[in-house]
């Protein structure tokens, strides 16, 4: 595998990682994902390809018809939660 295709699958896990976080310590669902593009260091156009990614899979959801306020549906909590469980815990 390119290292570029692993740098955009590692991307959009802890894109979706930090749209968890998000969801578990702020008071609102919603969020800048901008913002959360700007904190892990990915490029805006990056950002918006991983939000495509994530809603079309069903791991996210974008509200409004301009910018990038994300929020993570239940399915995107479960994938997370999935990915960081340890595999003994099954």
């Amino acid at each position: 595998m390119s290292d570029l295709i692993r740098q955009r699958r590692a991307n959009r896990a802890r894109f979706l990682e930090a749209l968890y976080r998000c969801s578990e310590e702020q008071a609102t669902e919603y969020v800048d994902g901008y913002e959360i593009a700007d904190e892990l260091g990915i490029e805006r156009t990056d950002a918006e390809r991983i939000v495509r990614y994530l809603e079309d899979h069903g791991f996210a959801a974008k509200t409004g018809r301009t910018g990038m306020v994300v929020r993570i549906t239940a399915p995107g909590i479960d994938e997370v939660e999935r990915r960081l469980a340890p595999e003994d815990a099954e």
